[in-house]
């Protein structure tokens, strides 16, 4: 009882002494803040507008909650020896020290301790965490079910008692963040944008509607924003990822702001496959189409449509609704949709006055644009943004079939144009076999199977001559119990009947089976930098110079590198790199070969065509004259 007091009366005199702490760091903060507000006014001839005092002012907050917090952890530290407390054992809250939560050590979760709770979770990675079954059951019908079909553990084991265990898939990290949004305590998002991700997915399939509706709601209170300019392209990948539909949209809407070119996204997209990109380029493909009859049905209908003062607006006698200069910048957006924004719409007017100027000083004139009221402009600016707003909107509510696997609850999320897809899966030989005569020798003495379980009877001594690979494999002693078929040894590759049918009828003196594209003729070729056949590399590569072979011809050149990227074929690469330099590297070429690419052969091959690029030279002094 004495310790209880004195914990007491210790808690409120940290308390009281917190208050005069945090009033003397807001003091300092302040007195921060207004010393960075002067040297600005300082360095600058124009007054500071209210944006930057704003960011002023989060900086200050969260500055101060930053300091705040870290004295209090201190205090509360060094109080913990003399206090006893008889509480739930604390879950880490907050999201602004998100290292503590990765740690496995702070790992914790217990509801509403280990003697109450009547459910045992265990994950994949050997967590285990202790809660209540009518929480977990109501948040979930898949988990619902779960609990159900669980076995308990021994009523005999006095440390745990009578109770349900439930193992999971997923991550202790993840799963420990996700029930704290299921019980009523302090909820916690985890460290990293993946990890975030990938609580949304794992709510999602388990088909926590409130949960995942709790999520996106802390989400959305992050501060910085969780998703900005800088971050849309690495969000939207991942949303991808994890087959989140509504982040996939969020993220695309935002890098509707960049200009979508594959040289302008060099630095964006090593991390991410070609099949999410070719999606999003077909989103912003969509926006730009609707974007064009939208704006021009705005143009024709803005004399009715909008506010008398932006009706007004004209700068010469002739203009017809709009001056020359808006009327241009409105028809630019549909191509360009990262012009979309004020500033490039102030510098349009900018350049309109400044050319006006030059010839207003040769021939005369006047020019009204540039006494436009701000009132005006906010008002035109209002109209448009409704128009380009209700087009996006509208593609986003665009019905279209999901090419992930379908839940149960996708209905809820299927509003949106914008495809959920996976990244495009390797190459496989898909022709059928067709089993070379050497092979039904009867002589042979060992059978190589393929993966789609046809056999081939070839000789060892052809094989090792061939490879070092099965020289070695076969020179080591063979299982008594090993497979066989007809008393020979068999070999099981992971390679299909119509590959090995191919790469047979290389090693025997027979007409060879020659592949009838060239991306079968590169899978050829792993086949045999994998096996180490050297010599029959070679031949191969020799029979696509002399044309025997199929190669990759014009364009295709560009899915040619993706593909020989994938399979690790260095000269090849580097051949096909060379083919593509005849073609430009843009979206239209590459067309649905983009989703052969990962992230990384991408961004290889622009940055291979722009270190080919000549540097452009400075303007000399010569130019001028």
């Amino acid at each position: 009882m004495r310790r209880t007091c004195a914990g007491h009366a210790l808690d409120n005199c940290i308390d009281s002494y917190l208050i005069v702490c945090r009033r003397i760091l807001r003091n300092a903060v302040h007195k921060y803040v207004t010393t960075l507000c002067r040297a600005r006014e300082a360095a600058v001839s124009y007054v500071m507008t209210p944006p930057f005092h704003v960011r002023c002012a989060r900086v200050a907050l969260r500055l101060e909650a930053i300091l705040s917090r870290w004295l209090y952890k201190k205090l509360r530290g060094r109080s913990t020896h003399c206090t006893t407390r008889a509480t739930m054992p604390e879950v880490p809250s907050g999201t602004s020290e998100p290292n503590e939560f990765v740690s496995d050590e702070l790992l914790h979760f217990d509801y509403p301790g280990p003697n109450d709770s009547d459910l045992i979770i265990r994950t994949s990675d050997s967590h285990t965490f202790c809660a209540l079954q009518l929480y977990v059951a109501n948040s979930s019908p898949i988990l619902r079910e779960l609990i159900r079909s669980a076995p308990r553990t021994d009523p005999s084991d006095t440390t745990r008692g009578d109770k349900v265990v439930v193992k999971l898939s997923d991550r202790g990290v993840v799963i420990c963040s996700l029930l704290t949004f299921i019980f009523p305590v302090s909820p916690v998002l985890p460290a990293t944008p993946e990890m975030i991700m990938e609580l949304l997915s794992v709510a999602q399939k388990y088909q926590m509607d409130a949960v995942l509706t709790h999520i996106r709601g802390a989400v959305s209170q992050l501060d910085p924003p969780f998703m900005h300019l800088e971050t849309a392209f690495h969000h939207y990948a991942l949303a991808q990822k994890y087959e989140l539909r509504r982040e996939a949209v969020q993220a695309a809407r935002i890098t509707l702001c960049h200009l979508m070119t594959l040289e302008n996204l060099e630095d964006k997209i090593n991390f991410m496959p070609g099949a999410y990109l070719s999606e999003l380029w077909k989103y912003h493909e969509r926006v730009r189409i609707d974007l064009g009859p939208s704006l021009l049905e705005f143009i024709n209908t803005a004399a009715s449509d909008l506010p008398n003062a932006v009706n007004g607006l004209r700068c010469r006698e002739n203009d017809d609704i709009f001056p020359e200069w808006l009327d241009g910048y409105i028809r630019s957006i549909p191509g360009a949709p990262h012009l979309f924004n004020v500033i490039e719409c102030d510098n349009a007017r900018a350049r309109h006055i400044r050319e006006t100027a030059n010839r207003r000083y040769h021939y005369g004139g006047s020019c009204s644009c540039e006494g436009i009221s701000s009132q005006t402009i906010c008002a035109f600016w209002e109209a448009l943004t409704a128009v380009v707003h209700g087009v996006i909107e509208k593609v986003r509510r665009t019905g279209v079939t999901m090419l992930h696997r379908d839940y149960e609850h996708d209905h809820q999320q299927a509003d949106s144009s914008l495809n959920l897809v996976k990244e495009a899966p390797t190459f496989e030989y898909s022709d059928p076999s067709s089993v070379p005569l050497c092979s039904n020798t009867h002589d042979a003495s060992i059978v190589l199977r393929s993966s789609d379980q046809v056999t081939f009877r070839v000789h060892k001594s052809v094989l090792a001559m061939s490879s070092p690979f099965f020289e070695d494999l076969l020179s080591l002693p063979q299982p008594s119990d090993g497979d066989r078929v007809d008393g020979l040894p068999v070999v099981q590759l992971s390679e299909g009947s119509g590959l090995l049918t191919s790469l047979i009828s290389l090693l025997y003196p027979v007409a060879p089976v020659i592949p009838d594209s060239y991306d079968k003729v590169f899978a050829l070729l792993a086949a045999c930098q994998k096996y180490d056949m050297a010599s029959i590399q070679s031949y191969i590569r020799a029979e696509i110079e002399r044309g025997a072979f199929p190669g990759p011809v014009g364009k295709e050149a560009f899915r040619a590198y993706a593909i020989a990227s994938s399979m690790g074929l260095v000269t090849e690469m580097d051949h096909v790199s060379c083919l593509s330099l005849e073609y430009p590297m843009t979206f239209e070429s590459l067309g649905e070969g983009l989703r052969s690419f990962n992230g990384r052969a991408l961004h290889d091959l622009l940055s291979y065509r722009k270190s080919l690029r000549k540097p452009e030279l400075p303007p000399s002094d010569e130019d001028d004259y």
